[in-house]
């Protein structure tokens, strides 16, 4: 073989395996390029994806994820710790360890192939962990989680992030770069509520230094009637509302409400008028005038008895007035319903009739039409309440009629009476061995609204009338008046299926006032009942057990199901059922327990405290509240 062929095939060979050498290094030296862009300050830790390339030794090559313990493993050197170095600190190591026995002169490149999360909580669409972006700030962040919601406060973004072993609260700002493991929290808003003459009255959020004329106008502004000059704010300070005017540049504080009053004073009627209301207010406006604005007296009306509620030295007075009183702006006209009496028996329309002052027995027989032919001529019989006690007695033609009396025009023939909750009220024929059964079947039994098993009647012994309790099998004797009271009622609201009013009865107790109201809804907080119970005269609220005893006019409520919130290192992050005693460890187990990742030690608590969203170092033992936010951070170990 010539030996210049030889030479030159050699050298063909050795340039080839240079070139192929060339092309393979140069995607490998752009990827180190372009990685050692941003990440020289990134320190590696849990959760990290990582790429470890050694040139030429493909079997050393791997893609490993950090674990909890900032540790991952390679082919020859076996469990590495990489957590806490950076891209480069963490080639040098690598590079040393391979040559000192393993590799030839061992080139490696290392790649971050995703990052491990960062956190969102609070006021976003859609709080939870999302993967680090080199470069990340609070903007982009909350953008990820769907931006903010409508509750949230506006500029008010903290991040709770570990700094030197300890976890701090740092407030920051939309350009505030974001480290892995950090916790972004977005406080909710608070509010503030216009109403009156605006183009938009409602509820709007609260930002710091907002000025009453600023206030208006994210309401629209005022209307045409608007009193120009004036905004009234009502305020809650030291737990006492006090009302006062505003001043446009005056600061708005949060749960104030503003209100924008009609440029003209009105009047109000209310009461026995046909149409109720505020009217505007003229001049020389008489109290005839004002009730006739407002459609005149109602047929129930009381004639002559008017008053105006008015405000006389920062008091409220009630004050009779006549037809011709001068109103004045501000003024409450009520017309009371008029008082009325009662004609029943044997006369032509019974029924209830307007009371007038000075009305004789005469006069109100013959209102009712006049005795039948079959009433006893000479007599009436009145039931009168005198100092809370009924009395029976015989009244004559000329005796005057007081409201709320019962007059009674008996047959010639005696009569029992039926009144109160029976379906036809009235006198009727009396017959010998007449049971209370049958006498109530006769006036139409009793009513939907009728007392069951309390029926009373009402018997002149002695001369002197009594209340005599009986039962239905009790014999009716001439002239008793049967008297069927309305039955007691109690109420039940919140999260029941059927909300309303339900008859009481003997031995209710609050777990059958609830199977009444159709049983517990899926949002209720079961087993939890409050009762609102006025006693003396006093309203006072408790929690009852399910089968404590219910009174008459009792309010029971079932309120609806508190929540508590787990977030981080748990394995199903979301919102949970609050229980009373409930602990931060069964909050967690609730959750799926903690991640392999989790701090357990770290563990916090986001409380609202006044207004204000805090930080709580907690154990598992601690108990949590309603509306918590139970957060566990990641290991940095």
């Amino acid at each position: 073989m010539d030996p210049r062929a030889t030479l030159i095939g050699h050298i063909l060979a050795v340039s080839i395996r240079i070139l192929m050498t060339v092309c393979l290094l140069s995607p490998l030296i752009a990827e180190a390029s372009s990685q050692s862009v941003g990440v020289t300050g990134y320190r590696l830790g849990p959760n990290d994806v990582i790429r470890i390339q050694v040139f030429g030794e493909d079997d050393l090559s791997v893609e490993s994820k950090i674990d909890g313990d900032g540790n991952i493993r390679l082919p020859l050197l076996g469990t590495v710790k990489v957590g806490g170095q950076s891209i480069t600190e963490l080639q040098g190591s690598l590079s040393e360890r391979l040559a000192a026995g393993y590799v030839r002169n061992p080139r490696v490149t290392i790649h971050v192939v995703k990052h491990r999360n960062f956190y969102l909580s609070g006021g976003v669409r859609s709080p939870g962990g999302y993967s680090y972006e080199e470069g990340l700030n609070v903007q982009k962040a909350i953008s990820i989680a769907g931006g903010l919601t409508e509750k949230s406060e506006r500029g008010v973004v903290h991040i709770l992030r570990r700094v030197g072993g300890r976890e701090e609260t740092l407030p920051v700002q939309l350009d505030t770069l974001v480290l892995p493991d950090d916790i972004i929290v977005v406080a909710e808003g608070q509010k503030f509520f216009i109403s009156g003459e605006v183009k938009t009255p409602g509820r709007y959020l609260y930002e710091k230094g907002l000025s009453a004329n600023k206030a208006l106008g994210l309401a629209g502004g005022r209307t045409d009637k608007a009193e120009k000059n004036t905004v009234k704010v009502t305020r809650l300070t030291s737990g006492l509302a006090e009302t006062f005017a505003l001043s446009p540049d005056a600061e708005v504080l949060p749960d104030d409400i503003l209100v924008v009053e009609p440029e003209h004073h009105k009047f109000y009627a209310s009461g026995e008028v046909k149409t109720p209301g505020g009217y505007p207010y003229q001049e020389s406006l008489t109290v005839h005038r004002a009730v006739a604005m407002a459609g005149g007296l109602t047929e129930k009306a009381e004639r002559g008895a008017l008053h105006i509620l008015r405000r006389v030295g920062g008091q409220e007075e009630t004050l009779p007035v006549q037809l011709d009183t001068l109103v004045l702006p501000d003024d409450i006209i009520v017309v009371a319903e008029a008082r009325r009496f009662y004609v029943s028996g044997e006369v032509k329309t019974p029924g209830r009739y307007l009371y007038e002052k000075g009305l004789s027995a005469n006069k109100a027989l013959g209102l009712a039409g006049g005795r039948t032919d079959k009433a006893e001529k000479n007599t009436v019989k009145v039931t009168r309440l005198t100092s809370g006690l009924a009395e029976t007695f015989a009244l004559s033609p000329d005796a005057e009629v007081l409201p709320d009396d019962i007059l009674v025009v008996e047959p010639e023939h005696h009569k029992f009476y039926a009144s109160g909750e029976v379906k036809t009220p009235g006198g009727y024929p009396y017959q010998e061995s007449l049971t209370v059964h049958r006498a109530v079947a006769m006036a139409g039994g009793l009513t939907e609204k009728a007392e069951r098993g309390a029926l009373h009647i009402l018997r002149r012994v002695g001369g002197q009338e009594e209340t005599l309790p009986v039962q239905l099998d009790t014999l009716v004797l001439p002239d008793d008046i049967i008297v069927v009271a309305e039955a007691r009622r109690f109420y039940v609201s919140g999260e029941v299926r059927t909300p309303g009013r339900y008859l009481y009865e003997n031995g209710m107790t609050a777990h059958k006032a609830v199977s009444m109201a159709g049983g517990w809804t899926e949002k209720s907080e079961k087993g939890t009942i409050l009762v609102t119970r006025v006693s003396d005269s006093v309203a006072h609220t408790m929690e009852i057990a399910l089968d404590a005893p219910l009174l008459p006019d009792d309010f029971v409520v079932v309120p609806q199901l508190k929540k508590i919130y787990v977030n981080g290192e748990v394995k199903r992050a979301g919102d949970f059922p609050y229980g009373r005693g409930l602990t931060v460890h069964q909050a967690i187990t609730m959750a799926g327990g903690f991640t392999d990742k989790a701090a357990e030690n770290s563990t916090k608590v986001l409380r609202k405290i006044n207004g204000q969203e805090q930080s709580i170092q907690v154990n598992l033992d601690t108990v949590i509240l309603p509306e918590d936010i139970v957060v566990v951070p990641r290991s940095f170990f």
